[in-house]
């Protein structure tokens, strides 16, 4: 006998079902016999197969199985009972491809909606779902790997610190083991994150430094990321030196402080001679380190002054940072001239990296030091890049979109 599909009609059908009289061990199976059952089963799969709808091709597959359960020890019929075993596996692929098509738009909808909304937490429930199903996604997963600094930037709310680092890692991963950008121009992402193979390696290595100092405040990690990305692709990136100066600012107060306190204790009578000079060398060499870690502020600063570009939406920012320059400038050399020169000098030299020791530096000195001295102050009083505030972030750490400003500490903070 054909299959099912190829009989001429369900009165074919029925008499062949008539015609296989149940003899020896069929006859044992009562099923066999059973002409109306699978004429009445076989009606039903051929009225539900040509229909597209899901419930239908369910039903469809249902009714196969049903023929199968009922009727597969009739020898009689294993045409039909082979076709139907090879169909039903075929067809309850297709329809799980449906369903997976279904689940994942409904996620790619939700992704897409969170991408655009900058909104991380849409994002990141989204795409971790749909990674479950394709986990090589670079549009997705390069995604997943930039909002959380971008977003912790923008809103200087380190909520997404975690989860940033965790796909940052994955997306460079995936980038350095073959990662796909199958998008025109050889372009991954998603919308506002859609960017090169390039580009994408820089921003993920930016936001792994940036959720590393800020969200993990894992300052001794950051620096050396930092430090990279300035020798490359983005040494012409502001934020970049501006976290740096701010670094060494923090780490120039425990010094200025010992300097404080060493003048006080300087000032105590009944000491010999001997003592006094003892605490005058100590002062001096805190005074040099005090100096080396001016002269890597301003360093940095005149870096990031540099390559701010001077234009109306960046003359608050820039002008904060000359200002702030000056202020060290002073402090380290006693004067306000010879400013400009000074900066131009400074940032024709290599970039010093931060994770290297401050070498202190020591000036000749007309006079000894003396119970009179005033210690350096332990950060300037104003610009726009001020020592970091109770938050961790400062006037520097924003990074500004592409040939825009940054704005000040006081006004809205540059977007990245």
């Amino acid at each position: 006998m054909k299959t099912v599909f190829r009989l001429s009609g369900l009165a074919v059908l029925a008499a062949a079902f008539v015609a296989f009289a149940p003899t020896g061990s069929f006859a044992q199976n009562q099923n066999c016999a059973d002409t109306d059952g699978q004429t009445a089963l076989y009606t039903k799969f051929t009225e539900l197969y040509p229909k597209t709808d899901k419930t239908s091709r369910q039903e469809a597959i249902n009714t196969a199985k049903s023929f199968v359960e009922k009727y597969g020890g009739c020898e009689p019929l294993k045409e039909q009972l082979d076709y139907f075993n090879k169909a039903i596996p075929a067809m309850q692929a297709a329809l799980d491809k449906i369903n997976d098509a279904e689940w994942l738009k409904a996620r790619f909808d939700r992704f897409d909606a969170g991408i655009k909304a900058n909104n991380p937490d849409e994002v990141y429930a989204a795409g971790k779902e749909i990674l479950t199903k394709q986990p090589d996604n670079m549009n997705v997963i390069l995604s997943m790997g930039l909002i959380g600094s971008y977003q912790s930037n923008a809103g200087n709310n380190y909520k997404y610190a975690n989860e940033g680092l965790q796909y940052a890692d994955v997306a460079l991963n995936k980038i350095n083991s073959g990662g796909q950008f199958t998008k025109a121009g050889g372009k991954a992402g998603a919308f506002q994150f859609e960017m090169t193979k390039d580009e994408a390696i820089n921003e993920l290595k930016y936001a792994k430094a940036y959720l590393t100092y800020f969200g993990k405040k894992d300052k001794a990690t950051a620096l050396p990321l930092f430090y990279e990305l300035s020798q490359g692709a983005q040494k012409d990136n502001a934020l970049i030196y501006g976290i740096i100066g701010d670094y060494y600012m923090e780490q120039r107060k425990p010094v200025a402080e010992q300097i404080r306190v060493k003048i006080e204790a300087q000032k105590a009578t009944g000491e010999d001679d001997a003592v006094k000079q003892a605490r005058e060398d100590e002062i001096k060499k805190l005074v040099a380190v005090f100096n080396g870690y001016n002269e890597r502020i301003l360093d940095a600063y005149s870096r990031a002054y540099k390559v701010t570009k001077d234009t109306p939406a960046t003359k608050a920012y820039r002008d904060g940072l000359y200002k702030t320059i000056g202020e060290v400038y002073k402090q380290r050399f006693d004067k306000d001239t010879g400013l400009d020169q000074y900066i131009a000098a400074t940032i024709a030299k290599p970039f010093p990296n931060p994770t290297s020791e401050v070498t202190p530096v020591s000036d000749p000195e007309p006079a000894k030091t003396t119970s009179t001295t005033t210690p350096p102050a332990a950060t300037p009083a104003t610009g726009a890049a001020a020592a970091p505030a109770s938050s961790g972030k400062t006037a520097t750490t924003a990074k500004p979109a592409a040939n825009t400003a940054p704005k000040t500490a006081t006004t809205a903070k540059p977007k990245r």
